[in-house]
């Protein structure tokens, strides 16, 4: 068999970050401010999509790892629903309805986007930790795809003001989905789909979505990198959405101001992205971990008191190192996690496992839509162009630019200190007592 193309793979990166950071941190910004949506309607229904999209995740997961065709189990949900995939998203920005139907359009919109993207995103992910398999394979294999998510953060997160403040909202949907839609499809080019059973191991055990559910209880070091990743990708949801918010009504900052904020968290990660990759070679994940949360703590102290652009750019240039050193690191701890019960059961279950971190992810969102609901509703805010705002909105924004995020990552340093997961097929006889 032919060897996986880390270069072309990591393509799927394009769409994978454009899609999610583009909705994360624009959507409420955008059918709110922009729209002038109803705020209670809109922050609801993007409450109710975080569920339906947790609750898909296992499912689609499960689907995926038991799904058998002549071209694999990940890549016939990659080819067929790319496409679909980016002409959803390009909807999500242009509304097919009037001003009273606009929380109900947002609801389907998010569901139909959340089923499709999951189902190509949730594939193409659970490819990485089936195609490389040592950490050397994996570090490697992170450089190229990392700097190409990074990227794409950039051009999801940092590109958009200036798309829609040119050219229009719809204008910025089309061509974002054309990039991440093309990014996907060009990502199969490298795609080399192995066997799900591992037969050098024990014979393989099947289990069902409930059973699944006990990884969280019976995998080692399973509930550590939940609880983890939970809490920093939680910050860096927050951090995006409260930004366009921060930067026009605490910094008075224009959209190219937003812009270059945005932009230099990108461009540090980006450049940070190969030492990290060596420095875990050399060290190892479990102690890279510890640091890549800290400079993230670090990134948001900044923002607490930020009185102009300038101080935010410091805390910018933080949390883009700290962010690269997260990006590299969470797809190897996690593979570390599969590779360990592929180990112990003698089958490969990326899908679910990667379908249960969704579901837990998820439900971030909704805290994340709650503290934002809280913020713009009880603190006088209200959408205007002249970026004014009650004393009360603007320290709202600044706890949740930088307060919340500094104690949520303070949490996620402490759950992973002692992660226990072994880092290499040759401690797991020693884990397992062999």
């Amino acid at each position: 068999m032919t060897r996986p193309e880390p270069h072309w793979y990591a393509l799927g990166n394009l769409g994978s970050n454009i899609f999610s950071q583009a909705f994360a941190t624009y959507a409420i910004f955008f059918y709110i401010d922009h729209l002038r949506g109803p705020v209670g309607a809109i922050t609801a229904a993007l409450a109710v999509q975080s569920i339906w999209h947790a609750v898909l995740n296992p499912v689609i997961g499960q689907l995926s790892d038991r799904t058998h065709t002549r071209r694999g189990r990940r890549v016939p949900y990659i080819a067929g629903l790319s496409l679909p995939l980016g002409i959803i998203f390009v909807l999500m920005w242009h509304p097919l309805v009037d001003h009273s139907n606009l929380a109900w359009y947002f609801l389907v919109i998010v569901m139909l986007f959340d089923l499709t993207y999951l189902a190509v995103v949730l594939n193409w992910t659970s490819l990485f930790p089936e195609m490389f398999r040592t950490i050397q394979a994996r570090s490697q294999a992170q450089s190229p795809r990392q700097a190409i998510g990074i990227v794409a953060l950039m051009v999801g997160v940092a590109v958009p003001p200036l798309l829609y403040g040119h050219f229009g909202w719809t204008a910025m949907g089309l061509i974002l989905g054309v990039i991440g839609t093309a990014g996907f499809l060009l990502s199969l080019v490298g795609v080399k789909e192995t066997s799900p059973l591992d037969t050098s191991l024990r014979p393989p055990t099947q289990t069902n979505l409930r059973d699944s559910w006990r990884l969280i209880r019976t995998s080692q070091g399973f509930g550590q990198f939940l609880g983890t990743n939970f809490l920093v990708q939680l910050t860096l949801g927050i951090i995006p959405a409260v930004l366009p918010f921060y930067a026009k009504y605490v910094l008075h900052a224009s959209h190219s101001m937003l812009s270059a904020l945005l932009a230099s968290i990108f461009v540090v990660a980006l450049i940070a992205v190969i030492p990290w990759t060596r420095w875990i070679r050399s060290k190892g994940s479990h102690r890279a971990i510890l640091w890549a949360i800290g400079w993230l703590g670090l990134g948001v102290i900044p923002f607490i008191f930020a009185p102009n652009i300038a101080w935010a750019l410091t805390g910018a240039i933080l949390l883009g190192i700290g962010l690269a050193g997260f990006l590299v690191l969470a797809d190897v701890l996690i593979s570390e996690v599969i590779d360990q019960d592929a180990h112990q059961h003698g089958r490969r279950r990326e899908g679910i496992f990667y379908g249960i971190n969704g579901f837990i992810l998820r439900l971030g969102v909704s805290i994340q839509a709650l503290l934002l609901y809280i913020v713009l509703h009880f603190s006088g805010y209200y959408a205007n162009a002249m970026g004014l705002a009650p004393p009360l909105a603007r320290i709202g924004f600044r706890a949740l630019a930088g307060v919340v995020p500094l104690f949520l990552l303070l949490g996620a340093w402490i759950l992973i200190r002692n992660f226990s997961v072994p880092q290499s097929p040759s401690q797991w006889a020693e884990s397992s007592g062999a």
